[in-house]
Parts: structure tokens; sequence; C-alpha cells
């Protein structure tokens, strides 16, 4: 497989094919990308000093487990009561001398809303998701074999299809199998723990590191496995998006791309993830620099907000009223670059494997693809070509 022909076409693909970067930006918000994973899973301290509470039980005499259970279950509850109670009331009072505004404040009620609210989010982000995710695959390769350009309503129609539900199936099955892994090697390494706990020092010596060890190149297994099934995952996508197959035969056909190609594969996957980190590195300045952006664009807008509105309004209502508009303004500059950067880069991998996938998917693949393709009648540019 020529790499940098299929690298070089991936990057064409996404300066010139300007339909995809919605499928792409859809997938930047909807997935974890590096760059978030840096920004949101940092462990800075601000944790240290959390106690982890729980629910004692504490048994009076004369008492059994189980009334001291219904006890303890009954204060909890009231407790609970007590505590939503005293926010509502703090909150009828924020509202009425803050805002003027006479609300009766349920908490209960806007947790439950709150609550349908991020589930409505939710399925909805992983419906645009798998859609965008395979109308990119089908995208790149409808060129490939046309020539022509989707638009984006037609990039749609090719996403929404019975094969998104199946890339979901797909990365639920192959994420499932690293866990079960995890889990068998584990009840393995700690299945002779019983035999050694009554031994002598030494035994238990001798166990314990024996023990360690053997769980370190369980842990290697493991990344291992992750990383191979990662990789078979890109593929049974592509095999499922382009060509029908099934969830199992998808995996299959995925394990048989990486099985008989594994040189071209590995590289690959190298460069995709040296396009990651890279990626990373390049966005800190980014994020620096529109850090200073939103707080210029976003602080004097907000000044302006906050001055008319304390022509109408007294108190602390223009101060709301400039924070508001502050913080919009900040988040928009610096979220939707960074929102449709992620989209070009998603749109770089996603078309990266797909091409690689069309240089290696085995010959009976590329000829059940080709029958599906409409065929064209020659006849007529031959008496063309004869006139």
């Amino acid at each position: 497989m020529n790499t940098t022909k299929v690298l070089q076409q991936a990057w064409r693909t996404v300066w010139h094919y300007r339909a995809l970067w919605i499928f792409g930006i859809a997938l930047a918000l909807t997935t974890t990308s590096w760059s978030a994973a840096t920004l949101y899973n940092r462990d800075d301290g601000r944790w240290e000093g959390w106690e982890h509470t729980g629910i004692t039980v504490t048994r009076m005499p004369g008492e059994t487990f189980f009334e001291a259970l219904q006890r303890t279950m009954r204060t909890e509850i009231e407790m609970t009561r007590r505590e939503i109670n005293t926010v509502n009331r703090e909150l009828d009072r924020f509202f009425a001398e803050v805002l003027h505004v006479n609300v009766r404040s349920n908490v209960l009620a806007w947790a439950a809303v709150l609550l349908g609210v991020i589930l409505a989010l939710y399925l909805v982000g992983k419906v645009a998701r798998y859609v965008g995710e395979t109308a990119l695959i089908r995208m790149v390769d409808q060129t490939e074999h046309t020539g022509k350009r989707c638009s984006v309503w037609q990039g749609l129609r090719l996403g929404w299809s019975r094969s998104a539900w199946r890339l979901f199936l797909i990365d639920l099955l192959i994420g499932i199998l690293p866990v079960l892994l995890g889990i068998l090697l584990s009840g393995l390494i700690l299945a002779p723990l019983p035999l050694w706990v009554n031994g002598s020092e030494a035994v238990i010596f001798v166990f314990a590191l024996s023990t360690g060890g053997i769980f370190l190149l369980a842990l290697v297994a493991v990344i291992v496995a992750v990383v191979v099934l990662s990789v078979v995952n890109h593929f049974a996508r592509r095999a499922c998006a382009l060509e029908g197959l099934g969830v199992v035969a998808s995996i299959r056909r995925g394990g048989a791309v990486v099985r008989q190609h594994l040189k071209d594969v590995g590289l690959v996957w190298l460069i995709t993830l040296g396009v990651q980190w890279g990626w990373r590195l390049a966005l800190v300045p980014v994020v620096l620099l529109l850090l200073g952006a939103g707080v210029l664009l976003g602080g004097l807008p907000a000044l302006l907000a906050g001055g008319l509105a304390s022509l109408a309004w007294a108190g602390d209502t223009p101060v709301f009223v400039a924070v508001a508009v502050g913080v919009f303004i900040f988040l928009l500059v610096l979220v939707g670059p960074l929102v449709f950067l992620d989209g070009l880069r998603e749109v770089f991998l996603s078309s990266t494997w797909t091409l690689t996938y069309r240089e290696l998917r085995p010959a009976e693949a590329a000829e059940q693809v080709s029958e599906q393709l409409p065929k064209l009648d020659v006849t007529g540019l031959e008496a063309a070509q004869a006139a």
C-alpha cells in the first residue's frame, strides 16, 4: 500500500470536500477528543480534602440489624427532606429578593427535568455521532468511486441507514471484549490466593512477587488488546458501512484485514496516533490565543450590556446581565474555533482509515462493492467516438 498517497488524498479531502466538515463537527461535538481529554481530565488537586461520606448503620442495645437499618433509613430520608425544603426556601428567597420574581421552587421537579434533558441530549448525540460517522465513510468512498462529491443532504441520506445502528453495536461489542479479558485475567491471577493465605512468610512473599509480575504482564496484554481491537474497529466500521455486512461479519472482516496487512495497518496506526498527539501540542497556543481573545471580545460587550441594564434595573440585575453576555461571548469565541478544528481532524482521520480500507480490503469485497455500482452503457460512447 502507498501510505503517502493515502495521506495526501485524505489531506486533499479535508480541504476540498467541505460538505464533510458538517459531519466532522458532529463527531467532534459527540466524541471525546484528545484536546478535550486534556482540558477536562486534569488532576490538579481540587478534590483534595473532600471526604467521602456514606450511611453508617449503628445497632442500639437490644436492636436487630434489620431494625437498625430501618431506623437509619428513616433518619436519612427525613434529613434529606429537610435539606430539600431548605434549598427550596433559599431559592424562593433568591428569586424574590434578587430577581424580583415570585416562584415556588421544587428542586426534585427541576432535577427530573434536567435529567430528562440530559438523557435526550445524550440520545441525540449518539444518533448524530453514528449517522455522521456513517456519512463520512460512505461519502469518501463514493467520491473515490464516481469522482463526484455529495451535498450535505445527500450525505445525511447516506448516513441515515441501518449501518449507523450496526456501528453502535460494533462499538458496544468491541468495547466489552477488553473488559471481559481484564476480568478473566484478574480471576486467573487471584484464583490461587486462598491456597497461599495460610502459608509461611516466604511462601506469601513469593506469591505476592509472582502475582505482581503476572499482573504487569496481564496489564500489558490488555493494553495491546485494546490497541488491536481499536484498529480492528476502524476496519469493521468500514466493512459494515461500505459492504452492508452484519455486526459479527464486519468484525471478522476487520480482523482479517489487520491480520493480512499487519505492517501497513501498524504504520497507519502510528501515523494517526502521531497526528492525535501532535494535535494536542498544536492546540496549546491556539487555546491560549482564544482565551485572550475571548476575554477581550467578551469583556467589552459585557460592560456595555451591564451599563445599559443599569438604566432599567437596580440592584444585582445589571451584574447578572453583564456576566451572562460576557460568558456567552467568551464561550462562543473559545469553543467555536476549537470544535471546527476538531471537526477537520475527525474528517482527516476518518478519510485516512476509509482510504486505507479501500486499499487493503480483500479482493472479493472489492468485487462485491463494484457489483453494487451502476453499470455504464459503453455502446453509446463507442458510437460517439466512431462518429
